[in-house]
């Protein structure tokens, strides 16, 4: 089974970001939204994507060395609706944390 954090590109300000949804990335959403993972989830979807995408593009600053932070509010004044995949952004986010399907062996029949 490859563990590897699913990744997919995404350029702004001149610079390819990385985007992957791992532990830092949820722990700065939670944050955002008050400990609410749900809300993050379920709520206003264009604000939730705009979060989780500032969240993945710092995280991967961060890990880099870069100085540059985005904000929900700074990526939204940056971008038009067709620079930001949504679909694939929460795509990536759900895929992050649902557990992954086991393939169990079927039952004998009689044990």
């Amino acid at each position: 089974m490859d563990i590897r954090l699913e990744s997919m590109p995404f350029q702004i300000g001149g610079k390819e970001y990385q985007l992957r949804c791992n532990y830092n990335v949820l722990a700065d959403v939670q944050e955002v939204y008050n400990g609410d993972m749900i809300a993050a989830l379920t709520g206003n979807p264009m604000k939730s994507v705009l979060v989780f995408l500032a969240a993945m593009l710092n995280d991967y600053a961060d890990e880099k060395g870069w100085s540059e932070r985005f904000t929900a509010k700074g990526i939204g004044r940056m971008c038009n609706m067709n620079d930001i995949p949504m679909d694939k952004i929460m795509g990536l986010v759900v895929r992050s944390i649902t557990p992954p399907e086991t393939s169990a062996a079927p039952e004998e029949p009689g044990n």
